[in-house]
């Protein structure tokens, strides 16, 4: 038994299905199965129940356990070899956020592949809790999160610390202030008056966010109830819809990287930061103490604060 046959079992304890499984190894499903009969004989156990369904045995679960350790292990070895070596070969697994990655993969990315051009680079796109539980089963090396990181075991590296920013209309503030709407720009842009925005929608990341959580929590500080007519799991669609002038929406400041000149289009959005303290929050690269980082996997952190400056 080798690494091969450990990497074709666990496949196809993930897809309980030698068809699916079979695809995504590029084998034949013959091919899959005799790998599996002879790892059973070798083992003299049965790894998985054929009928009514494929499902794992026992012993089958005890092996996805100590195969994805070994596998993982020697994935270890590796990087500490080419660093060794510095060759610098070996892949580095990152997890972010959909909405951070809009903004920050386009000017991390190439430094990184000009630095490291023979690193495989592999990209797992989540929420905060989604991310956790990559880092936490070793599916990616690291993750680019918000803080706090629930799990434990976790080393994070401060990135930068963000505020949230109100995206307003503009047609909205001249609504709402008339001949004032100047004078008003430029005392919010200082710091924003949620108070005055009382009865217009606003358009907001769904509950259960991090940042919704904070929003939330800053609304109750202010007994600030928003006129709410929209709730999405995408940032990015909510700072499209402030663009467009349907509502208001509140987002990390970085998010804005994520859309093309937000005070150009459709007519154009004002940008007023919440200044209370507690709507800040810090930017993290987060991973497991227990595992070796690789020196492209840190590299690829303080090319990630180059880009932050």
């Amino acid at each position: 038994m080798n690494f091969l046959h450990l990497k074709y079992f666990l496949m196809v304890a993930e897809e309980l299905n030698i068809t699916r499984a079979a695809e995504r190894l590029y084998i034949s499903q013959q091919s899959l199965s005799n790998h599996i009969s002879n790892m059973e004989r070798e083992l003299d156990v049965k790894l998985f129940t054929r009928s009514p369904k494929l499902s794992l045995t026992y012993a089958g679960g005890l092996l996805v356990e100590t195969a994805t350790q070994i596998l993982d292990l020697y994935s270890q070895y590796q990087t500490k070899v080419g660093d060794i070596n510095r060759h610098y070969l070996g892949m580095l697994r990152v997890g972010i956020s959909h909405t951070c990655g809009l903004a920050l993969m386009p000017d991390i990315l190439p430094k990184f592949r000009q630095e490291f051009p023979l690193v495989e680079f592999s990209l797992f796109e989540g929420n905060s809790t989604q991310l956790e539980d990559e880092l936490s089963h070793g599916r990616v090396d690291l993750i680019i999160c918000f803080q706090p990181i629930m799990m434990d075991g976790v080393r994070t590296e401060p990135l930068t610390e963000q505020r949230l920013v109100m995206v307003v209309p503009r047609a909205f503030t001249d609504e709402l202030f008339g001949e004032r709407a100047e004078e008003v720009r430029a005392q919010f842009a200082q710091g924003a008056d949620i108070g005055a925005f009382q009865q217009v929608p606003f358009i907001l990341i769904k509950r259960g966010n991090r940042t919704r959580n904070i929003i939330d929590q800053y609304f109750s500080r202010y007994y600030f109830k928003p006129k709410l007519i929209l709730e999405t799991e995408n940032t990015v669609t909510t700072l499209a819809m402030a663009q467009s002038g349907i509502g208001i929406t509140i987002c990390p400041e970085l998010f804005l990287r994520a859309i093309p000149s937000p005070t150009a289009s459709a007519g154009g959005v004002d940008l007023f930061p919440l200044t209370d303290p507690s709507t800040f929050s810090k930017l993290v690269a987060g991973f497991r103490q227990d595992r070796y980082l690789s020196h492209f996997g840190e590299r690829f952190i303080e090319i990630t604060k180059e880009v932050l400056q």
